[in-house]
């Protein structure tokens, strides 16, 4: 079976015939990789790729977009302005500021949710490029994540004038906090974006339940109300609801995050459920551990599951 030299994006690859995952030529870099003896250096030699490939997510989705990156932004303000009606004159959140209160939440689920639904297609959606040539296959469902990193970013520049102009500049003198909820998300949605990418190889299904996987887990994040809320009516019958919304990784990601934007929100009676909010602070050390330990668990789960997978991408894609 022959094999023939390629380069994609600057990374050399060989393509072989009979679609075969093929090995790289053997080289002075390759042998570095295998001396370092871990994919993720080989990861980071495809960072080129991954770049470019963000940028060809970026360009396809608004090539023939009239507002081209303001839907960044369009986006989470419509969804704001719904569910701010919804939940303030009709079935109303006792919490101050709610549309800030929301978007806080709402920004951090659209970045894991849109990541995982670009990523989900990755892998199948690029079968004829897998057949052919080898590169690091985690590229594929990364560059979803960082596209959508980018337009995170985007979204909050745009809305931070409204965000300070309703929170205090508090919003501004606790960035650090915002920043580090927004690295430790990109962390942890790398993990279920390879996950999901690499297991839709086998199982197929999985993109037609996805939907009905991220409604669900939507509402068991609270993102539409603050957990407070859910801690103090409750009781005890159904403190289990409580519990597991609280045990629900992406809470910890949005609750850091609002912490910056938004600031706080507990409950002052657990009989009436009278809730407090507070301006943005610092978040507590053992938020902060919690975050980084599903953050790096899911990133690791996520990998290993991708990586086992990766090995028939080719026969199966």
């Amino acid at each position: 079976m022959s094999d023939v030299a390629a380069s994609v994006g600057g990374w050399d690859v060989t393509t072989r015939a009979g679609g075969v995952d093929a090995e790289p030529v053997p080289g002075a870099s390759l042998r570095a990789t295998r001396r370092a003896s871990t994919k993720l250096v080989e990861l980071w030699r495809a960072r080129e790729l991954l770049t470019q490939l963000v940028r060809k997510e970026l360009k396809v989705r608004y090539r023939n977009s009239a507002l081209g990156f303001l839907w960044s932004m369009l986006t989470p303000v419509l969804m704001t302005a719904v569910f701010s009606v919804v939940f303030t004159q009709i079935v109303r959140i006792p919490v101050d500021d709610f549309p800030v209160f929301f978007i806080s939440g709402y920004l951090v689920w659209q970045f894991l949710q849109n990541s995982c639904q670009g990523a989900i297609h990755s892998i199948v959606g690029n079968g004829e490029l897998i057949k052919k040539v080898y590169f690091p296959r985690e590229v594929l469902p990364l560059s979803h994540v960082f596209s959508q990193l980018i337009h995170l970013l985007l979204a909050l520049l745009v809305l931070s004038p409204y965000l300070i102009y309703s929170r205090g500049v508090g919003v501004l003198l606790h960035l650090p906090t915002t920043l580090l909820a927004i690295a430790l998300l990109t962390v942890f949605t790398s993990g279920i974006a390879m996950w999901f990418a690499g297991v839709n190889v086998a199982f197929r299904d999985l993109q037609e339940l996805f939907v009905v996987i991220f409604q669900v887990w939507f509402y068991a994040t609270p993102v539409l109300y603050p957990l407070a809320l859910v801690s103090a009516q409750m009781g005890e019958r159904f403190a289990w609801i409580a519990q597991l919304i609280a045990i629900n990784p992406a809470t910890w990601f949005v609750e850091l995050a609002r912490m910056g934007l938004y600031g706080s929100v507990t409950a002052a009676d657990d009989t009436v459920a009278l809730l407090v909010d507070g301006p943005p602070g610092w978040p507590a050390i053992g938020s902060v551990l919690i975050a980084l330990g599903w953050a790096v668990a899911m990133f690791l789960a996520g990998y290993a599951v991708f990586r086992r997978r990766a090995r028939t991408f080719a026969k199966e894609v």
